[in-house]
């Protein structure tokens, strides 16, 4: 947030029945960091009654301190990588469209064996970029190593940035105006009409 106030939002967006936006929570903080993402994610475990063994799946840019935030309050969770993220930080070192393509390959292959192949062929094409995407564990952003327990296939976190967008005019203001804001344009837009994209 902009202002006198600078500050974080930090919030949790999820898909109703209809593959439509819901957002479920947002907090307002001074830092993102481990400690308000536990404070974070405490809240709204406890307004959802998700309890410490239940199954169900974070996607994130990797925000600072989420990752560790999650493995500690709800180890059995899945998490995983927004691709588009990956693809912006692979992008600092290898930019053509080719890497973005091979990138996808990996990402959407169903089967380990198609991940492999698609491995290699990255390897074969760029050796460095390979050894980088090798390093991000797969079963946070390759469907190929997703389990079965969760039952969303998503590879992007569209429904935090198209809420996040929403919030942009809002950012300015002061604290109190920007909830006000934040849910005034929420029962007026009906964010349950934006759809997400699928792949």
């Amino acid at each position: 947030m902009k202002g006198p106030y600078p500050c974080q939002i930090l919030t949790a967006v999820g898909l109703d029945s209809n593959n439509g936006i819901y957002p479920l929570a947002y907090a307002i903080v001074e830092i993102e960091n481990c400690e308000s993402w536990k404070w974070f994610l405490k809240c709204l475990g406890d307004d959802l009654d998700l309890y410490v063994m239940f199954n169900f799946t974070f996607v994130s840019d990797i925000q600072k301190g989420l990752l560790q935030a999650v493995s500690q309050l709800f180890p059995c969770a899945k998490h995983r990588f927004c691709l588009r993220h990956i693809h912006e930080n692979m992008k600092k070192q290898w930019r053509t469209k080719e890497y973005k393509d091979h990138l996808w390959d990996c990402a959407t292959a169903t089967t380990v064996l198609e991940f492999n192949h698609y491995m290699h062929q990255l390897s074969l094409y760029d050796n460095l970029a390979y050894k980088w995407l090798k390093s991000i564990p797969p079963q946070h952003w390759a469907k190929s190593y997703f389990t079965g327990r969760a039952t969303i296939d998503m590879l992007l976190n569209n429904l935090c940035e198209v809420f996040n967008g929403k919030l942009v005019d809002g950012r300015d203001k002061p604290i109190i105006n920007t909830y006000i804001y934040t849910w005034r344009t929420w029962a007026i837009n009906g964010f349950t009409t934006v759809r997400c994209l699928r792949l």
